[in-house]
């Protein structure tokens, strides 16, 4: 086993000949994942995930856990940067924010998916969302060897957590208690940690199930078609007051609110597959709708689409 003085020594000598090489690689990852974000979320709400930026491991930190490894492993040889590098495979670390579980399910499973990764190859995955760590901590890891034009490939680390689950780590200052940091853990801050950890997990969970049932609230089945309603002239006067990519919100002359449906606008479009609704209505705009209710809401369908 090193010493300290020589494991630093080693880190040292690895920040200085690889840290050029860390950096591209971590530029060319965050442009990969903001290309897999547009191909997942294609015409849906690009804010669903969030490629949250990069950092690369203070060395103190490197230097924590290989004397750490060390310790645990008498028989460990570390003696080059390649050494440091395969033993702190997470150096070159990205985050991925997610609003919502079905998110991060659903970019966790990109990231292991042959097809997309390309040059990129999948080493390691490791899911702390079930079972979660013991100190309460949940999220996805995905490691990736990522080819270098600067010599040997980088290894990098993309972690992919819900918005929740990335409050719980500043919430509970867990970047204080981890290797080579200042502090120790308690056994208050350990249970309150859990604690805060399993409030924060159920609220992801309402978030998931609120998401689905807004789909359901926002996509109802057409009860009459465009032209039957036209003939039938019962039309309304509403304006809308706010609007998004899955449906717009109006108003009607006596202050009742409905929704305005993606199909209908995609019916008014005559295009096919998905549209964003905020494509066609804007703030303020001034429609002619049917008014159709049901047990789960109010919804006005336009008759045309106004002209921009």
């Amino acid at each position: 086993m090193k010493s300290e003085s020589q494991l630093k020594t080693i880190v040292e000598r690895a920040y200085v000949e690889r840290l050029d090489a860390w950096q591209l690689a971590a530029v060319r990852i965050k442009h990969w994942l903001t290309e897999q974000q547009k191909g997942l979320l294609k015409d849906k709400d690009i804010s669903r995930l969030d490629v949250d930026g990069h950092r690369i491991k203070d060395a103190a930190r490197t230097l924590a856990k290989l004397t750490e490894k060390t310790e645990d492993d008498p028989q460990m040889r570390i003696t080059s940067t390649e050494d440091v590098e395969d033993q702190i495979r997470d150096i070159v670390g990205i985050k991925v924010l997610c609003k919502s579980p079905r998110d991060q399910s659903m970019m966790f499973a990109a990231l292991r998916d042959p097809e997309q990764l390309g040059s990129f190859e999948l080493i390691e995955w490791k899911d702390y969302t079930d079972p979660p760590k013991a100190s309460g901590y949940r999220a996805c890891h995905v490691t990736l060897r990522i080819p270098s034009d600067q010599g040997a490939p980088v290894f990098a680390e993309i972690q992919v957590k819900t918005r929740l689950q990335d409050a719980w780590s500043e919430l509970t200052h867990e970047d204080m208690y981890k290797p080579g940091a200042a502090m120790k853990p308690s056994k208050l801050h350990g249970e309150f940690a859990r604690a805060m950890a399993n409030m924060l997990a159920t609220v992801d969970d309402m978030a998931d199930t609120l998401a689905v049932e807004l789909t359901a609230l926002t996509n109802p089945e057409p009860v009459v078609e465009i032209d039957e309603l036209r003939e039938q002239d019962s039309g309304i006067d509403v304006r809308v007051r706010a609007t998004g990519p899955k449906y717009a919100l109006a108003v009607d002359g006596s202050g009742r609110q409905g929704l305005i449906p993606a199909f209908a606008i995609r019916r008014l479009s005559g295009q096919k597959g998905t549209i964003k609704v905020n494509d066609f209505i804007h703030l303020d705009d001034r429609l002619r709708a049917s008014v159709e209710e049901d047990s789960k809401g109010l919804y006005y369908i336009p008759l045309e689409l106004p002209e921009h």
